[in-house]
C-alpha cells in the first residue's frame, strides 16, 4: 500500500506537491522566458508601486518609443485588498499597446533593465510576483501557475522530467523562503519524490 505523502509547511506556507512531482526536460526551464506572462500586466503591492514611482526618472531612460514615459499611466488607479501582499493592498500595472507598461518591444522588463544598469540587484525594482512566476502564491499556498501550460515551453511542465519545478525555480524560491526554507524543500523531495522521479523521468 502506497504511503500518503504529507503536506509540507514552510514558513507559514503550504507547498503544493506539483513543485516536486512535476518538472522540466533537460535544458528547459523558466530561464528561457518568452515574456508572454508579462503581456497582461501584474498585481503588485502598493509599496512596490511607490518604490517604482520613486525611481521613475531612471526607469524612463530604459523605455523604448512604444512605451509611455508618463508615470501617471503606469498603474491602474483602483487599489484592491489582498492578504497575499505584505500591506494587504495591491494594484495592477497598466496594459499599454497590448502589453504591460514596463515591457519593451524586445520583450525585456524596463524595471529589471533599470536595476541592472544602475548597479542594483536585478530584482530591486521588479514586482515580487513577477519574479516568482511561474511560481504562484495564493491563500498562503505555494504552487505552479498553469496559466501558460502547453502554450510556452518556459511555463510548461510534465510528470516526466529531469529538473523538478522547485529546483528549476531555485532563485525565486530562495527569495520567498530563504536558505533554510529551500533546504526543507530539498529534504522533502529526497525523502518522498527522488526515488520515484529517477524511475519515471525520460
Amino acid at each position: 500500500m502506497k504511503t500518503a505523502i504529507p503536506d509540507l509547511m514552510v514558513n507559514g506556507y503550504t507547498v503544493s506537491p506539483d513543485l516536486f512531482s512535476l518538472g522540466y526536460p533537460e535544458g528547459g526551464g523558466p530561464c528561457r522566458c518568452s515574456s508572454t506572462c508579462c503581456m497582461h500586466g501584474v498585481y503588485l503591492d502598493i509599496a512596490e508601486r511607490d518604490k517604482i514611482l520613486a525611481h521613475a526618472d531612471l526607469i524612463v531612460r530604459q523605455m523604448d518609443p512604444q512605451q509611455t514615459k508618463d508615470p501617471s499611466k503606469w498603474f491602474e488607479q483602483d487599489e484592491e485588498e489582498d492578504q497575499d501582499f505584505p500591506s494587504g493592498r495591491c494594484v495592477s500595472t497598466q496594459v499599454i499597446n497590448g502589453q504591460c507598461a514596463f515591457l519593451d518591444g524586445m520583450g525585456r522588463c524596463s524595471l529589471q533593465a533599470t536595476a541592472n544598469n544602475e548597479g542594483m540587484h536585478r530584482w530591486d525594482l521588479k514586482p515580487f510576483y513577477c519574479i516568482l512566476f511561474p511560481i504562484e502564491v495564493s491563500d498562503r499556498r505555494i504552487g505552479f501557475d498553469t496559466m501558460l501550460q502547453d502554450e510556452q515551453p518556459c511555463c510548461s511542465v510534465s510528470d516526466r522530467y529531469r529538473v523538478p519545478v522547485f529546483e528549476a525555480c531555485r532563485d525565486e524560491l530562495l527569495l520567498l523562503l530563504g536558505t533554510d526554507g529551500f533546504d526543507r524543500l530539498q529534504a522533502h523531495y529526497r525523502m518522498y519524490y527522488e526515488p520515484q522521479a529517477e524511475g519515471t523521468t525520460s
